[in-house]
């Protein structure tokens, strides 16, 4: 899950292995925003959470939500067949248990929730199930997220258009359906549990003008139901009153009225509305963040994060000089990661490998690169440029005050080993489009887990298959993708994760990529919010057991 377009975390990706229980949030702290009463006993219905995002999410279907801007909202406005639980533990959701599995490992029964309803009002069946895979398949639909679901009887015709309808996914009966794969999977039921996997309404989908027409006004089974979007201004979810959860006293779920993302400006705007109390998040500005880390009232509303992600510097492998092999590496030896890091306040770890800490198989370094300007320099020289190379070259990041930071540091760096560069930050939208189509000539660019498994940074972002969408620097090694390909239909992970080192170790020595940091998270969230639970795998809240202790929220504004 890129944070191409997850402006602040947004981007924000996606998916979150440790930290996702929010300290001083919901635990009835004080702060000086509040009259330091004590929180209720119990979750309270009502009141709207305030959130932001710095531009618009890509669009509100999710065979297309590659982002985590997007992944945000649609979790609020949908279901699929099973989800992550909060402890990161796969669990049912429309589905009413963890499928059945044959003894061959190829046949998923999956027996559906009966009396769920849409928020239209439309009954949820297997028949919105078979038409979800069958549209997010379907070649016209050109989903992002397709590759992810080749293991599926059938996925090579649908794709190639010989076909429309998936032989793979069989309805038994109005609540059953049967999963049919081409090999056992170890990887099916993560990416069932993925945001591209949401179910959606047959009937309303099929009744539109246009298939796009979806993203204007979605519909699903989620705990919220779509009430708008401005462009560049806001998108605003309210409580679906058919959403079938409750909690554990019964309680009909969600307990907020509603959730409204703000939309169209930075960090710095952000905090200060949170500073004036009129936005529930905000990250935490650069230059903001040791005074706050040190104020002894908004250190209380700090909550961390330490998600599975990779940062990194982005050449373009089939666009000259950078299709050369000894160029791209000199670029690995140009830059010094803690340079990068002090600029932000330490909030992050050099990154000498593709896979994050927390990711099965992560290796502390398994390149042997290391930041060494004059190896840099000879590498340029043996590739033929001993003066550095000729011409300027655009790097192009989204547009955030971080990124700008890094970039002029980046800028110097280059320079000092022959190599100018103009920088070109861009909104999410924009750098999206010029990346996932191969125009670029360097690039910032970044990874959040989709699920915990190396294939999910290494075949998505450096198999040959995944070029432009995922593999945006255009990365081709045969052998790499042979053995990726090899490795995703592996059953048993520990037996794979061998074959990963050496396919990682590959991709570093090709220098597709150079390998940045993996960034820490840091958050201010209003005191009056209560189960502020970030997601376990992707970076955004649970908003469905979220509440807001509205008295406590009044006094603080002065109502």
């Amino acid at each position: 899950m890129s944070k191409i377009l997850k402006p602040l975390i947004s981007g924000l990706t996606v998916f979150v292995l440790v930290g996702a229980l929010l300290a001083g949030c919901g635990q009835g702290t004080t702060t000086g925003n509040t009259t330091g009463a004590a929180a209720p006993d119990s979750p309270q219905r009502g009141g709207v959470f305030i959130n932001w995002m710095k531009d618009d999410p890509r669009q509100l279907d999710p065979v297309h939500a590659w982002d985590v801007s997007s992944y945000d909202i649609l979790e609020t406005l949908m279901d699929g067949l099973l989800r992550w639980d909060k402890a990161g533990k796969i669990v049912p959701d429309l589905a009413t248990e963890m499928p059945q599995v044959s003894s061959n490992g190829l046949t998923y029964t999956f027996h559906l929730r009966q009396g769920v309803k849409f928020s239209n009002g439309d009954p949820f069946t297997a028949d919105d199930v078979v038409f979800t895979f069958n549209r997010l398949l379907a070649k016209k639909t050109a989903s992002e997220g397709a590759t992810l679901y080749s293991m599926i009887k059938g996925f090579n015709r649908m794709q190639s258009g010989k076909i429309t309808e998936l032989p793979g996914v069989v309805k038994v009966d109005d609540y059953t359906v049967k999963f049919l794969l081409n090999a056992p999977s170890r990887l099916f039921l993560d990416v069932i549990a993925m945001p591209y996997a949401f179910i959606m309404p047959k009937n309303y989908t099929t009744h539109l003008a246009k298939s796009s027409d979806f993203s204007a006004n979605p519909v699903g089974t989620g705990p919220f139901k779509f009430a708008g979007w401005t462009k560049g201004q806001e998108i605003k979810v309210v409580r679906n009153n058919h959403y079938f959860l409750k909690d554990a006293n019964g309680r009909q779920l969600p307990y907020l009225d509603g959730v409204t993302w703000k939309i169209g400006y930075g960090e710095s705007v952000a905090y200060l509305n949170f500073k004036h109390l009129t936005q529930d998040f905000s990250s935490i500005p650069s230059a903001d963040f040791i005074n706050i880390m040190n104020d002894p009232k908004m250190s209380k509303d700090v909550v961390s994060l330490v998600s599975n992600n990779f940062f990194y510097l982005g050449a373009n492998n089939r666009v000259a000089p950078f299709n050369n092999t000894q160029v791209r590496q000199a670029l690995e030896y140009a830059i010094d990661k803690n340079a990068l890091i002090k600029l932000m306040n330490n909030r992050a770890t050099p990154a000498w490998g593709i896979l994050p800490p927390n990711m099965p198989g992560y290796k502390p370094n398994p390149s042997g690169y290391k930041y060494d300007p004059n190896k840099a320099k000879q590498l340029l020289a043996s590739a033929g440029y001993p003066n550095g190379l000729p011409g300027e070259y655009t790097l192009t990041y989204i547009q955030t005050a971080q990124y700008s930071t890094l970039v002029t540091n980046l800028q110097s760096q280059l320079a000092n080993i022959g190599i100018k560069v103009k920088p070109q930050g861009l909104p999410g939208p924009q750098f999206t489009n010029i990346v996932t189509t191969g125009k670029e000539q360097l690039m910032l660019g970044d990874w959040f887990q989709d699920y915990p498994d190396p294939n999910d940074f290494l075949n998505i972002l450096f198999n040959s298959n995944q070029i432009p969408n995922n593999n945006c620097v255009q990365y081709s090694n045969k052998t790499v993708d042979k053995e990726l390909n090899k490795l995703a239909g592996e059953p048993d992970l520990n037996k794979a994760i061998p074959g990963y080192h050496a396919v990682e170790k590959q991709i570093l020595d090709d220098a597709a990529v150079v390998p940045l940091y993996h960034e820490k998270f840091y958050y201010l969230v209003q005191p009056w919010v209560h189960n502020a639970q970030l997601h376990t795998v992707y970076p955004k809240f649970y908003y469905w057991t979220m509440w807001i202790d509205q008295k406590a929220e009044k006094v603080a504004k002065g109502q």
